[in-house]
């Protein structure tokens, strides 16, 4: 009975899979021609007037240059100057750690506010015109100052049928101080706020800041008016998470409503130089070059766009496809998904026979093969060398040796120390390895599942089911089955995604590298062995040219380790 339930469960679980990913393929090729733009080259030479003034820290002489800068490039136009004044700065915790202490601040530079269309409540495009002290700030932020004022002069020619208000914000460098002003005075007149920060850079326009505030239609909403506009938005599936578990940690300008309970997001260039991330960020290397005119014309395009459609009333949760170009669909699409898989691996793992496979026999088994692997990861973790970030030569080697380094000397250290056992004790109880790897991918995804994390949670549960299915399906199927195992580590591993984690200082302090390699690889070594030792390698040869090649890749992963 198990059986036949099992081989349903996986049927419709095809059927279903093989679903999805069509509606994938039709929606990778939904994005239309190019949208109506805004004059690029003014942008540019707007960037250009802002950054001449050198740094603009809130209430220096540059900060007035540039909001005077405004003024005069809006004359004409009426503009509303928003004292900020006196600011109460509210505490930022996550898990028990104060990132902000609650404190009161003066700014003496105001926002400055220019509305359009009917009135009612309205869609916000905010730009702040501050910077570090240390920072021309071009990509931050000029850029996006510059993009605004440009819109300002379109929506005052053309008046939008929505209410629209464009506010260039003082002081977000010190704690999102003219935000917060704004949420506080004008919040009840915001539909949704947008938040423009880090813009023009050379990397993917992306979404940022999506709280659980921000569902299905004010997604559909975004990928709709980007699919017009002929733009990609790009809406990176950890930022997704990280927002909806901490939205009080945002650190644009959307932040202060979004912890006001206003609906906002953030809008940015992810990266720069083929990183994710700008490494002149907050620097004196933010400087004109660095704004890209065809990262300006994307962003116009899509605002331009977007102030003509009208801003949705709030409904259910969304989940945007990483996959597929401006789409978003139902987040109990997600979930159902996520559940499919886990009740395949649960079944699977229900009809997963671990004895009557040596299991039961005397020799070495899962508790001996869990050791060795433990040792391996040990030895690797010691050989690790932590990387230090220079942000002036930021480059993704080191990780990527690291990386390597420490799973070739794992998997070197782990065949040897088998090798070994087995000169004394048979291996046995094949399938167990498989059932570890199962139970492992299948407990973490339940977990993410668990903590609202559906979005991540697929990672660990496709190579679960995928596992789970693999004892019935033929060899060269199987292989590729345990193959999915590898998964987590290739999409957490990835060096441009271990960059970004440490640049944004979310990645565990004083953990190293080869601890993650350890952990993440630890499914796809349980599913090689299941795969490996199902039909083991005999005779002499073949143990010679395994000892060896573990020799060789023991080697050459501490050569790795060490060379970082």
């Amino acid at each position: 009975m198990n059986r036949i339930v099992y081989v349903h469960v996986s049927r419709v679980t095809c059927t279903y899979t093989c679903t999805i990913l069509a509606l994938l393929v039709l929606a990778a090729c939904s994005t239309h021609g190019p949208g109506p733009t805004l004059d690029t080259k003014r942008e540019l030479a707007h960037v250009a007037a802002l950054v001449a003034l050198g740094p603009r820290p809130a209430d220096s002489p540059a900060a007035r240059s540039a909001a005077q800068y405004i003024e005069h490039e809006l004359a004409g136009i009426p503009l509303e100057i928003m004292p900020v004044g006196d600011v109460d700065l509210p505490e930022i915790e996550v898990l028990g750690n104060v990132m902000r202490p609650a404190r009161r601040v003066h700014v003496d530079d105001p926002d400055l506010i220019a509305r359009f269309g009917p009135p009612g409540k309205a869609l916000v495009i905010m730009g702040h015109y501050d910077s570090m002290p240390t920072s021309p700030g071009a990509v931050d932020n000029a850029a996006a100052v510059a993009v605004l004022i440009e819109l300002a002069k379109e929506l005052h020619a053309h008046p939008p049928e929505q209410p629209v208000m464009l506010v260039f914000t003082a002081d977000e460098e010190r704690g999102l101080v003219g935000a917060e002003a704004l949420a506080l005075h004008h919040g009840d007149e915001v539909q949704l706020a947008i938040a423009l920060d880090l813009i023009g850079a050379s990397g993917p326009l992306s979404l940022n800041g999506a709280s659980t505030r921000i569902g299905l239609a004010e997604m559909q909403w975004l990928a709709r008016a980007a699919d017009r506009a002929g733009v990609v938005v790009e809406a990176p599936l950890p930022h997704r998470v990280m927002s909806r578990w901490f939205p009080q940690a945002e650190r644009a300008d959307h932040g202060a409503f979004t912890r006001a309970g206003t609906r906002a997001f953030h809008l940015y260039h992810r990266g720069q130089d083929e990183l994710w991330i700008d490494t002149a960020y907050h620097s004196p290397r933010d400087t004109l070059p660095r704004v890209h005119a065809e990262s300006l014309d994307e962003i116009s395009r899509l605002l331009r766009t977007l102030v003509t459609t009208p801003v949705p009333r709030a409904g259910r949760d969304g989940f945007w496809l990483p996959i597929a170009i401006d789409t978003v669909v139902p987040r109990w699409w997600l979930l159902v998904f996520d559940g499919w898989l886990a009740v395949i691996a649960l079944f699977g793992l229900a009809a997963l026979r671990v004895g009557g496979d040596g299991g039961h026999g005397r020799g070495a088994g899962l508790i001996a093969g869990t050791i060795c692997f433990a040792l391996a990861a040990v030895a690797a973790i010691f050989a690790d060398h932590p990387i230090a970030i220079d942000p002036e030569h930021v480059g993704l080697a080191p990780f990527a040796r690291s990386v390597g380094g420490a799973a070739l000397a794992i998997l070197g250290v782990l065949g040897l120390l088998t090798r070994i056992v087995a000169r004394r004790f048979a291996w046995i109880g094949v399938r167990r390895y498989l059932a570890i790897a199962i139970v492992l991918c299948a407990l973490i995804g339940a977990a993410l599942l668990a903590l609202g994390a559906a979005e991540l949670a697929w990672i660990w549960l496709v190579p679960a089911a995928a596992l789970a299915l693999a004892p019935r399906l033929p060899r060269p199927l199987a292989a590729l089955a345990a193959a999915t195992s590898l998964l987590p580590a290739a999409l957490i591993l990835y060096p441009q995604q271990i960059l970004e984690a440490r640049w944004h200082m979310v990645w565990p302090p004083g953990v190293p590298l080869a601890g993650f390699v350890a952990v993440l690889g630890a499914p796809a070594v349980a599913a090689a062995a299941w795969w490996l030792r199902s039909r083991p390698v005999r005779g002499p040869l073949g143990t010679l040219v395994l000892a060896v090649g573990c020799g060789v890749s023991a080697l050459a992963g501490f050569a790795l380790q060490f060379s970082v």
